[in-house]
């Protein structure tokens, strides 16, 4: 049998709140493994952004078990082809910098960047047992990213730019959106969306413990969802079962779209078996989705919230875990 040497990369998911950054160890074929990580409150809408990666970067290299080959980071927004943030609305202190120039010269070593979604999809596709071709990765946050596997790579079109669903429009008619357009799904279905959904029924009078609970029916947000939907309120258990018809409606539709064997469902609005559970349901009863016998999967994201920062290390091996298309 072959020996296979230890590799020691680390990957940076840059995330609105917090920085989180993993040292990954890999071994061949072997799924990677987490061996030290750090974590540093951010705000990627600010300079302080870039002093927070800096702070993860040195500590997680400086303390390395072996000598760190590459790092990858994970960030939120339009990436472009040489890991450089071209917009994003609620990451402003990433834009139009060359993180991997500034942290390679800083640090004597490759750096990779792509979008945080397409991380979780590098990592899904690493993680995942039996290993899949085709998958999509939807992750709900303050927006919608998404990350696209086809035959086994990661599709990032002509500019880098593939795989951003949360802009599909799914009502013309529907609320302004920060990227121009109206009605884009990640106005309903991202954890925003769900705080939308929310205010919306407190207003009508549906919700009345959402409005007790958060002191007036303009302060509801979504955790206030999940607060209720725990202790059974019917009124929270209404808005989150809307948010799940509108989260299921564009997964069905990039199933209809990519045909893949999985998709995964990540993010910090996702919040556990509830929702996938919720969706796989309504996408095997779509259908056009579940067409022909198609079998989707929905699963969570493995790797589960430190999946991005997986994925961002795993940007650092030739090809990566999902090679570039």
């Amino acid at each position: 049998r072959m020996v296979t040497s230890d590799v020691h990369v680390v990957g940076i998911d840059v995330g609105g709140t917090k920085c989180l950054g993993l040292t990954v160890r890999l071994r061949g074929d072997d799924p990677p493994e987490v061996v030290d990580r750090c974590q540093v409150p951010s705000a990627a809408g600010g300079a302080a952004a870039l002093d927070a990666i800096d702070a993860v970067a040195d500590e997680l290299v400086g303390r390395s078990p072996g000598p760190v080959t590459g790092l990858g980071l994970g960030l939120a927004g339009f990436v472009d082809r040489a890991g450089v943030v071209r917009t994003a609305p609620n990451s402003a202190g990433l834009v139009d910098h060359d993180l991997p120039a500034r942290l390679s010269e800083r640090l004597g070593v490759p750096v990779q960047a792509d979008n945080d979604a397409n991380c979780v999809a590098v990592a899904a596709a690493a993680l995942l047992r039996p290993r899949v071709g085709h998958l999509v990765a939807v992750t709900l946050g303050t927006g919608i990213g998404g990350g696209l596997v086809a035959d086994g790579r990661l599709v990032r079109g002509a500019n880098g730019f593939a795989g951003e669903p949360g802009h599909m429009v799914v009502d013309p008619h529907g609320p302004p959106c920060p990227c121009g357009r109206h009605g884009c799904w990640e106005r309903y279905a991202s954890g925003s969306g769900l705080g939308v959904l929310a205010r919306e029924a407190a207003t009508a009078g549906r919700a009345p413990a959402l409005v007790a609970a958060a002191g007036s029916a303009e302060d509801v947000r979504g955790e206030h969802v999940a607060q209720l939907l725990a202790a059974g309120d019917p009124g929270a258990a209404e808005v989150y079962e809307r948010w799940a018809d509108w989260v299921a409606l564009g997964v069905a539709n990039l199933v209809v779209l990519m045909d893949p064997e999985v998709v995964v469902l990540g993010g910090g609005a996702t919040g556990g078996d509830a929702l996938v559970d919720r969706v796989a349901r309504r996408v095997a009863a779509d259908p056009a989705a579940s067409a022909a016998g198609r079998g989707t999967a929905v699963v969570g994201a493995p790797g589960g919230p430190d999946a991005g920062a997986i994925g961002a290390a795993l940007l650092t091996r030739s090809g990566g875990a999902a090679g570039r298309a």
